[in-house]
């Protein structure tokens, strides 16, 4: 079995050190600041291929259906709960050339009656909606279930050790190069989001990579109770197990900066109210942001790229929680 270093220990780094190390490889995954810090810990965790903006739904269809897997397996393996849960979730249309689209794409269409009796909370505006296959999850307890399980297959696993370099030998990386030491590899795995480019640069390898910020806030909803998720435009609402309710998620080019901003919060508070009215009188419990990894052609990157032993994966965009099997799958199907 090959020795593999993972940089990353976000969603995608975490999910391919999972696999490998279910696989029987010798998995060392380097962070360099915390687990999940990043764009994983700010998600609202909702699995959910048909409201998904990457261009191939199928791949979003495929890795939703390695979730029960997979969390029947971390959840065994590290002794936590991820919170997963299986729940529909509702697509409204308020205008008609709304309702044609939806309609168009397939899908179980209610109408606004059978909408309302489904979700009394939602807008009157709401002229129907189609029913979409969901799930979610709690991201920050999904990727730290994912490292648990990883080291208790004994991976190394070491926060706060950026990558500086690589020893590189032609085509073919041997060493991964941090402060605190080196770090042999047979492969080397980059998942490191849009700080992916920087690392790969230190291997001579250019990655079309960029950050986007997405933002979030969580509401306490008080006594209104949210039954679905709800998906509209670029945005969300999903309700968790506690009762908050998570609205998200904007799309702007900030660069690497990933504070919230009032413009930002508003958007979500407007989307919140558009969809469901009475979230008004709802508190704002917290506002917070990520930087998720986007490509020019929004499609994801999991592939060697310039090094015949050196895999990126990356460009996974808003729908990293989601595509992480698939994606630790196709790097195990790399390696092998």
């Amino acid at each position: 079995m090959a020795k593999v270093v993972v940089i990353g220990g976000g969603v995608i780094g975490c999910a391919v050190a999972e696999r490998l190390s279910f696989e029987g490889h010798q998995v060392t995954l380097l962070e360099r600041d915390q687990l999940a810090c990043r764009a994983s810990g700010a998600a609202a965790g909702e699995l959910s291929p048909q409201s998904t903006t990457v261009p191939a739904e199928e791949s979003a269809n495929q890795s939703l259906q390695l979730f029960p897997e997979l969390i029947a397996r971390i959840e065994k393996d590290s002794a936590m709960n991820v919170e997963y849960r299986v729940q529909e979730g509702l697509q409204p249309a308020f205008e008609p050339e709304e309702v044609a689209r939806l309609r168009a794409a397939g899908g179980r269409w209610l109408d606004a009656q059978a909408c309302r009796k489904a979700e009394p909370s939602l807008s009157a505006d709401v002229l129907g909606a189609v029913l979409l296959k969901h799930a979610h999850l709690t991201p920050p307890r999904f990727v730290r279930a994912l490292a648990r399980a990883v080291a208790a297959r004994g991976a190394a696993i070491r926060e706060g050790t950026p990558v500086i370099g690589f020893e590189r030998s032609g085509d073919e990386v041997h060493r991964v190069i941090t402060a605190a030491g080196s770090h042999e590899a047979d492969w080397a795995v980059i998942a490191a989001g849009p700080w992916s480019k920087e690392v790969a640069s230190t291997a001579g390898v250019d990655v079309d990579v960029r950050p986007q910020r997405g933002q979030l806030a969580a509401l306490d909803p008080r006594a209104l109770v949210l039954k679905h998720s709800v998906f509209w435009s670029n945005g969300y609402l999903v309700p968790k197990a506690d009762g908050t309710i998570i609205a998200g998620g904007t799309e702007e080019d900030s660069g690497f900066d990933d504070r919230p901003t009032v413009a930002g919060i508003a958007t979500l508070l407007n989307l919140a109210r558009r969809l469901v009215p009475d979230l008004g009188a709802a508190s704002l419990l917290r506002a917070w942001a990520g930087l998720r990894p986007v490509t020019r052609d929004g499609r994801p990157i999991v592939e060697a790229v310039g090094v015949r032993n050196l895999i990126v994966a990356t460009g996974h965009h808003r729908k990293g929680i989601l595509l992480a099997p698939l994606a630790a799958m196709q790097v195990a199907s790399l390696i092998s």
